[in-house]
């Protein structure tokens, strides 16, 4: 039995929990109760780097470091859990696709994203798969710098949005022989 890793990237603590930055490790949970059909699984911590949650040949992890520092979480649970880079599947933010698109890339440049530029460095490959999130506002008239918006709270409207795309990632990862 192969061990897949579905890893959502964020930042910790309380103050980011909801933000458009943490779409990555939102996302896990919402795909993991729809793989598992458990919404309130039981998270472990292992070395302070990581919280996770195991079911069947699934592992759902959640870095415990700040974005820019993932890698040594993600290469962390890789190791414990017996996961080759093929088999991991990274959920991350993306500044440049607009809310509610996702696109799923494998063997891929970061694109400037620090969390996956972390994990590449960390794998030393990037032979894994990404699930790159759409955050950027589409109403948008004037583009923003994502540091002027990813850190701020989602909006009512955008979770509903984000939620509906996180659904069609579930279904995508559950419907796959070719994601991992």
């Amino acid at each position: 039995m192969t061990t897949r890793l579905v890893v959502g990237l964020g930042n910790p603590g309380p103050s980011h929990e909801n933000t458009y930055h943490n779409a990555g490790a939102l996302a896990m949970r919402a795909i993991m109760t729809a793989l598992t059909g458990d919404a309130t699984p039981t998270w472990k911590t292992y070395k302070k780097l990581f919280a996770y949650a195991k079911t069947g040949d699934w592992v759902f992890v959640r870095p415990l470091t700040f974005m820019n520092e993932s890698g040594s979480a993600v290469r962390t649970a890789a190791k414990k859990f017996h996961a080759t880079p093929e088999h991991i599947i990274l959920l991350h933010d993306d500044s440049d696709l607009p809310l509610g698109t996702w696109k799923i890339s494998r063997a891929r440049g970061a694109a400037g994203h620090h969390g996956a530029e972390s994990v590449i460095a960390a794998l030393g490959t990037n032979n894994f798969t990404r699930i790159r999130i759409g955050i950027r506002p589409v109403s948008e008239r004037v583009r923003k710098k994502a540091e002027e918006f990813v850190l701020k709270p989602i909006t009512k409207n955008a979770a509903v949005i984000l939620g509906k795309t996180f659904k069609e990632i579930a279904r995508a990862i559950s419907g796959s022989t070719t994601i991992s």
